[in-house]
């Protein structure tokens, strides 16, 4: 039922399921179902929502820890659906630290290969950076997760990440897995837009040796 409601996304529908996340229900999938449906809600036809919804799912995460952190990660679920808000993202990015219970951790890392579609490129590079330092982890189902993010990014740099995983680990199925989402990014880029973003770290590298030859340049200058 909570799917279906989910579906017709209609403001009927979407203050059915807002009040069941409110109130409870008695099973803890029901709840993190309502949570995701709420934000697939708002990041299609209900835009004039989206705050109220990050709001509430923001204090399910802050309020409903539970059996194996179901309605919490459902709540991480409904904000990565949210995919241009940069508050979301921030939320999200709190649960990916250290120290937050394993099933949420792990869905918070999952989470930002979903939300990173429809961030600005400096929230890339946030997402990026966070998945980087993550990676260094060994523990497997870390890995696992940081691979299955990144395989959903849509940036040569998420490819850079996956090959240093390739190179390092000594786990055999993390590297087939890190071959596996290198194919998908490249699927995901598209040859053309592949190229063009080459081409812009291309013209930024030269404009940053340009701007340290001239602060060089004035130095030298200075020093005679």
């Amino acid at each position: 039922v909570v799917q279906a409601l989910g579906e017709v996304k209609t403001l009927e529908s979407y203050n059915a399921l807002k009040q069941l996340l409110e109130k409870g229900d008695a099973s803890y999938y029901v709840e993190a179902s309502a949570a995701r449906s709420l934000g697939g809600m708002v990041s299609a036809s209900l835009k004039d929502r989206e705050d109220e919804v990050i709001q509430l799912l923001t204090k399910v995460l802050q309020e409903r820890s539970g059996w194996n952190e179901v309605v919490r990660s459902g709540a991480i679920g409904g904000l990565s659906q949210i995919k241009s808000s940069p508050i979301a993202l921030d939320v999200i990015l709190e649960y990916t630290t250290p120290g937050i219970p394993q099933p949420l951790r792990l869905a918070a890392i999952r989470a930002l290969g979903d939300i990173s579609k429809g961030q600005t490129p400096n929230k890339i590079e946030s997402i990026l950076e966070q998945l980087e330092e993550l990676s260094r982890e060994t523990f497997y189902l870390t890995q696992v997760t940081i691979v299955g993010a990144l395989g959903k990014m849509e940036t040569p740099k998420a490819m850079d990440i996956l090959r240093s995983l390739l190179e390092n680990t000594p786990d055999g199925r993390i590297r087939r897995i890190a071959e596996e989402a290198i194919q998908k990014v490249q699927k995901n880029i598209g040859s053309d837009k592949a190229l063009k973003q080459l081409r812009d770290e291309l013209d930024k590298l030269k404009k940053d040796n340009q701007e340290l030859k001239s602060r060089l340049e004035n130095l030298e200058a200075k020093s005679n």
